[in-house]
């Protein structure tokens, strides 16, 4: 019985002791601004707004003057998901600098995805300016954006997205919409 007893402290030990080896002290994960609740900020502060937006397709132009509402922001916005390095596959993926108060990620030369760099400044909890490089090399297919956010008082002011896709057997197709708030 003794045995027993003694066996299965030993055995209780080296499980504990094993656990301990796979619990980190700490773990460093590196931050990176939000984007996705970013967005849902702006939906709430954007509310019912007035917006021009222009938007340019192989140099042929449209514009339109919009009232938005929330839905119609979150559609607009959701671009702030893709472009928001704080997703798991992007944990420790850029690599980190400034030049002022602007704050740059960029993603490192090892590492795989379509977000390639984000730059962006704050003034206290308010962001003012966030510019992103989002390029997708696909087989059939090559997708790029520039995009830059600028802000004031915290709300966005204006939105320009400049790109173009090349799809397979297919032209380069160049695109711009310009997005600003009276």
């Amino acid at each position: 019985m003794s045995r027993l007893v003694d066996l299965k402290i030993l055995v209780l030990l080296l499980v504990l002791a094993s656990c301990q080896k796979l619990k980190p002290e700490s773990v460093a994960i590196p931050e990176y601004p939000d984007f996705e609740q970013l967005m849902t900020q702006q939906v709430k502060m954007l509310g019912q707004t007035k917006i021009k937006k222009e938007a340019w397709l192989e140099g042929k132009s449209e514009v339109h003057a919009m009232n938005m509402d929330s839905t119609k922001w979150a559609e607009e916005l959701s671009f702030l998901k893709e472009i928001n390095p704080n997703q798991p596959e992007y944990v420790g993926a850029f690599e980190k600098s400034s030049e002022g108060d602007l704050q740059i990620l960029t993603l490192g030369a090892e590492e795989n995805g379509a977000l390639k760099k984000v730059k962006y400044s704050k003034s206290g909890e308010n962001y003012k300016r966030i510019a992103a490089t989002f390029h997708e090399d696909k087989d059939v297919y090559v997708h790029h954006r520039e995009i830059e956010m600028i802000f004031e008082n915290g709300i966005l002011n204006s939105l320009t997205i400049d790109g173009y896709q090349k799809m397979m057997f297919k032209d380069t197709v160049r695109f711009r919409i310009l997005l600003s708030t009276p």
